[in-house]
């Protein structure tokens, strides 16, 4: 593997998200972040970032300065959202996403527009980047649908998909015909991209995504809450409806009538949309790393309740601590994690949700014993070294193929 003191060799490469920063937590884009920041400190690239000035999904709106900044030895370029997410965006899409597939590409383009974040700027300098590779960051704005078109070098596309009726939009077939190569987070992923579009001839790599040891001291969040010594339940990430947790608190409050406990839940991360009130549930907004270790090291395993995700980098923070997890059997990438590695179980209605979290709750064996398969897992798959290694050789070999 390159090193440091190698520059003149090192592979330039340009990310495009939509926005980027250490205050954004989860996500394709956090994981643009993490990637980003690996391969500038195993010294294999150069690493920019052309992103917008926005930090909300919900708004898009211009939140950071235009320009540019250094952040962990990765270069920032921040351009102007000329547009955002219009606020009537739910109820002005509901028709199209009815029936995805049947919208013309127009119809599809203007869906993708409205979500947002337009920023001219921002593709200008895409068309402009004359860098080793372009590499898009998730499969679903505006920045990457737009910005592909325009790219002048070899292009890489991590989705970070799941079936999801966007997914459906006619706009995505020229989108995906038009990337060179693609990295995908599971198998099950790209399953499911394969399906969709044909891209199985084009090179591909599935990833993963490395773990971030943490190196500090753990915080005190569950004293602050009166959790020591207690039971709890943790779900970490957006606290919104479509990522499960409405129906997470709704299934528990209903667990806890049928079976009385000290039991608690906590719902830790930026929050859309608060879940329904509940006893003995603490919705407590993001947290800092050092409040996440507090969690993680004292739950009694952590759920992950959403139906929609292509990856899931808080099974691989549980399982590093040791922890069971629970997940959703209708998110195939999630499902498949758990499977590999007997690191915890999945519900997919009340009942399941019931007996599984018994299971995990009262048989302390099972407990420890999928506890430390998830460790063994992460291990020995999601460790940087190895991940920087394969990603590397492989965008290398689309570099070379695209010349």
């Amino acid at each position: 593997m390159a090193s440091n003191s190698n520059a003149k060799n090192q592979l330039h490469l340009t990310y495009v998200v939509p926005r980027y920063g250490q205050e954004i937590i989860g996500g394709a884009e956090n994981a643009t972040r993490m990637l980003a920041e690996a391969m500038t400190r195993f010294g294999v690239a150069q690493v920019e970032i052309f992103t917008t000035t926005a930090s909300s999904i919900d708004t898009w709106a211009n939140d950071y300065a235009c320009g540019d900044e250094v952040l962990n030895g990765v270069t920032i370029h921040r351009f102007k959202v000329d547009s955002g997410r219009i606020a009537n965006f739910a109820a002005a899409t509901r028709r199209m996403l009815a029936a995805p597939a049947s919208l013309t590409e127009g119809e599809a383009q203007e869906f993708i527009r409205l979500q947002g974040p337009v920023s001219s700027d921002l593709l200008d300098a895409v068309d402009a980047c004359r860098h080793d590779a372009l590499i898009f960051y998730p499969y679903l704005y505006h920045p990457i649908t737009q910005g592909l078109m325009r790219a002048n070098v070899p292009t890489i596309m991590h989705p970070a998909a799941h079936m999801e009726p966007v997914l459906l939009l006619p706009v995505f077939q020229s989108v995906f015909s038009k990337v060179d190569a693609l990295v995908y987070h599971t198998d099950a992923e790209r399953r499911v991209i394969e399906s969709r579009f044909k891209v199985a001839q084009k090179p591909a790599l599935t990833l993963g995504m490395g773990f971030e040891h943490f190196r500090g001291t753990p915080g005190d969040i569950g004293l602050r809450l009166g959790l020591q010594d207690k039971p709890y339940l943790l779900c970490l990430g957006r606290v919104d409806a479509p990522k499960g947790t409405t129906l997470l608190v709704d299934m528990f409050k209903e667990y806890k009538t049928r079976n009385p406990s000290a039991l608690s839940l906590v719902l830790a991360g930026p929050i859309s949309i608060m879940p329904n009130p509940a006893p003995d549930v603490y919705v407590v907004g993001p947290v800092t790393e050092s409040d996440k270790a507090d969690l993680l090291a004292n739950t009694s395993c952590l759920v992950s309740p959403s139906a929609f995700e292509s990856f899931s980098i808080v099974l691989i923070e549980a399982w590093a601590n040791r922890k069971p997890v629970l997940v959703n059997s209708l998110c195939e990438p999630t499902l498949e994690q758990v499977q590999r590695s007997g690191g915890g179980l999945a519900f997919h209605d009340f009942g399941s949700f019931e007996v599984a979290l018994n299971r995990i709750l009262t048989d302390g064996e099972l407990s420890t014993v999928m506890g430390v398969a998830g460790h063994d897992y992460v291990m020995s798959r999601y460790q940087w070294p190895k991940l920087i290694e394969s990603y590397q050789t492989f965008i290398s070999r689309v570099i070379e193929r695209s010349r």
